[in-house]
């Protein structure tokens, strides 16, 4: 079974859309052979999957995984699709098509598996001064042309996205929601949490940047207010030096930006104690061990 090669696009509105790259069946075996190639390097030496919550770059062994957002479902839905019946790239405005990603994929074992490679404005060549050999001599590549990546962004399948580069990943599917940072009214509604004392809510809110608004939102997902007492939260700040003011059965929160920060990223399990040292340390990981 042929193995199609498609084109994830970026309207203009902001949609994710695939169109068909048709390709002469010389070239489609060729191609086939590259993506072959690029998977098999992909996956060599890569013995763990780690679920990623966008902070940490994975080790040499590891893949990241996230749930296939719901954009991202297109790319498989595209292969199991009758090919014809997916709209061809514009060849004639190559340029112009919004070009995310180029992919191919099969159906394995009645499953899905697509290959995606990341595709940027650097591989069209008809943007360039290009030269094409002929005979003895080169000419200049007038017709739409384009170049393959040299390597996979990430493989979709049984129902995960896996990637080893965030940067590349999120070039081509929207991940705002793995980076989001709290609204303002999350922000509001934080700071009324029962186990907190804000005294000036509204100062609060006006004095927590683009980093502490990421802290927010991940610890009300992580639910970790609703799952551990201001008392239990306290002794345990304890033993990172970290000093938690609980009154009244709540936690005082902190007026400057640095110490609301540091009582963030403890309730976000950012800070911790070196089991030997006890020096205190802030991470960016929250990677299960």
């Amino acid at each position: 079974m042929p193995q199609n090669l498609f084109a994830a696009c970026r309207t203009h509105d902001g949609q994710l859309i695939a169109k068909r790259v048709r390709l002469d069946a010389n070239v489609q075996q060729a191609v086939e052979a590259v993506f072959a190639e690029q998977e098999a390097a992909f996956r060599q030496g890569v013995t763990d999957e780690v679920p990623f919550d966008g902070s940490w770059t994975p080790n040499e062994d590891e893949f990241l995984t996230i749930d296939v957002p719901a954009e991202a479902q297109i790319f498989a839905d595209t292969i199991n699709a009758h090919a014809m019946a997916v709209d061809d790239i514009d060849t004639a405005a190559f340029a112009a098509e919004g070009i995310k990603a180029l992919f191919t994929g099969i159906p394995v074992n009645g499953a899905t598996k697509v290959l995606v490679q990341r595709f940027t404005s650097q591989q069209v060549l008809e943007r360039r001064f290009a030269l094409l050999q002929q005979g003895n001599a080169f000419r200049r590549l007038s017709e739409p042309a384009f170049t393959l990546d040299n390597s996979l962004a990430c493989i979709i399948e049984d129902g995960t996205v896996k990637f080893k580069s965030q940067h590349k990943l999120r070039s081509i599917i929207n991940m705002l929601e793995i980076y989001r940072e709290a609204t303002e009214q999350e922000v509001q509604t934080f700071a009324a949490h029962a186990s907190l004392e804000v005294a000036d809510a509204v100062g609060f809110v006006n004095v927590t940047n683009q980093v502490s608004r990421k802290l927010i939102h991940a610890i009300v997902n992580n639910g970790t207010l609703d799952n551990y007492t201001p008392v239990q939260i306290q002794a345990a700040a304890q033993q990172t030096d970290l000093a938690i003011n609980v009154q009244n059965g709540r936690i005082v929160m902190p007026t400057t930006h640095a110490d609301i920060k540091a009582l963030l990223q403890f309730l976000n399990e950012s800070r911790y104690s070196g089991p030997l040292s006890g020096q205190a340390f802030v991470t960016n990981s929250q990677r299960p061990a």
